[in-house]
């Protein structure tokens, strides 16, 4: 099954718990929402963005606004750096998050695999261009700072996915403070869940940065404006944010294994569980049958899993889980 046809098989359903599209369910903050209503300029912006959104983006990173271009959510971020390194070897740990494998095929783009061993830590030994992703989605995984010294001292040059940066449980340690080779892909969008804003930033080296604001040029023109000049207004909440949605996905990630009859390697961030099923797609019909929707862990380049999505607050996450064993763990 591919993405598209499993997304119709959930619609056409009409799941009671919506566990598969990682859609933040927690409220953005009132913040944030008070300087979206107070938007008033809906002109036109520069391609690599507003000066006040990259000096405040640039302020968190501890970095220069030169190095800083913003984007129109994450996954634009991703479309830019794979397309400037189109002509390296492109190289990304499985399982990985399917919008790599689209944005390779659009671009025609070849796209390689490195395997994940236990505790789903890959081992970096191949020289490339590394596009990795921790937090991890689909398995929550954050690497320990030995294993992104190994990424940084292997690759050529690394794209490195932050979207979940914000969201820890456990010590996580960026590229970027290993090596000056690494541009990050930041979004606003989980953290102030406000995904459908898209807005988010590539902060990397400031050749790479141009290249990105370029690449906006040709394709969006403009991150939109209202959202950058909203999020620089309320960037220093960001701290308090961080705090408050770590919490509560944290809270999610415990539920689930205490109360899942499923095995998965306990998240360090995001707010996924990847557990091991047998079977994805099959459990990804027994679940719809119970009124709860996943994602075949196929989709992410391993069938025997299914991928959860802890966007659903305890009580309703804990009946979805106590259907998730009746259709998957065989037994309430």
């Amino acid at each position: 099954m591919d993405f598209a046809s499993v997304l119709e098989r959930i619609r056409a359903s009409g799941p009671r718990h919506r566990l598969d599209i990682g859609d933040p369910d927690l409220p953005p903050p009132p913040e944030l929402l008070e300087a979206l209503g107070r938007a008033r300029d809906f002109r036109y912006g520069p391609p690599e963005g507003l000066p006040e959104f990259r000096e405040a983006v640039a302020e968190v990173f501890g970095v220069e606004p030169g190095e800083v271009a913003a984007v129109a959510g994450g996954r634009l971020g991703l479309a830019a750096l794979m397309w400037k390194f189109r002509r390296e070897r492109l190289l990304t740990p499985r399982p990985f998050y399917p919008g790599y494998l689209e944005i390779a095929e659009v671009f025609g783009i070849g796209l390689g695999f490195v395997e994940a061993g236990v505790g789903w830590l890959p081992s970096f030994s191949e020289r490339g261009v590394y596009v990795v992703n921790y937090p991890n989605n689909p398995t929550g995984v954050v690497l320990p700072r030995a294993k992104v010294r190994e990424l940084v001292d292997v690759a050529s040059f690394v794209i490195s996915d932050e979207i979940y940066r914000d969201i820890v449980f456990a010590e996580f340690t960026s590229p970027a403070e290993l090596s000056s080779s690494v541009a990050v892909v930041y979004s606003f969008s989980k953290v102030f869940s406000i995904p459908g804003l898209r807005i988010g930033a590539v902060v990397g080296p400031r050749e790479v940065v141009k290249e990105v604001a370029k690449f906006n040029k040709a394709t969006v023109n403009v991150p939109p404006t209202p959202v950058q000049r909203a999020v620089a207004e309320v960037i220093h909440i960001l701290p308090r944010r961080r705090a408050e949605v770590s919490r509560a996905y944290a809270e999610r990630a415990r539920l689930a294994a205490e109360t899942l009859k499923l095995k998965f390697v306990e998240p360090g961030g995001a707010f996924y569980i990847f557990p091991e099923v047998g079977d994805g797609d099959r459990c990804f019909e027994e679940a719809l049958k119970r009124g709860v929707s996943v994602l075949p862990g196929g989709l992410y380049g391993s069938k025997s899993h299914v991928r959860i999505a802890l966007v659903e607050e305890a009580p309703r996450l804990a009946e979805a889980f106590k259907a998730l064993n009746e259709a998957c763990a065989g037994g309430p």
